[in-house]
């Protein structure tokens, strides 16, 4: 079972769950490849929330991509992401530093 992206834009969110798992090394790739293959980390905790919110409550697992802007010293704003996430059904599994940006796994509560 593949696990899906979650990457912030401008004006809203782009979700991309294909069918084929994303090899490991292509969750940061450097700004001189595709913008498809980019991670936009969400810099807004109001938009992640909203793209979590749009998710369809029957998927297993995804990743979302916070900037490090919104790691705040107590973690409110991760609090904040975290509790729209677990409110849907969905908990967090893990998460990979990358250079300006956390990816978090989430996956299907039992």
């Amino acid at each position: 079972m593949s696990i899906g992206g979650l990457n912030g834009m401008d004006g809203g969110a782009s979700v991309n769950f294909s069918a084929e798992p994303a090899a490991p090394h292509s969750l940061a790739r450097s700004s001189s490849t595709s913008p498809a293959t980019q991670v936009r980390p969400f810099g807004d905790v109001e938009a992640a929330v909203a793209a979590i919110e749009a998710l369809d409550r029957d998927l297993r697992k995804f990743e979302l991509a916070v900037a490090d802007s919104l790691q705040d010293y107590l973690g409110l704003q991760m609090a904040q992401i975290t509790d729209s996430a677990l409110a849907r059904g969905w908990e967090p599994i893990s998460f990979v530093q990358r250079d300006g940006f956390r990816v978090y796994r989430y996956k299907a509560m039992r």
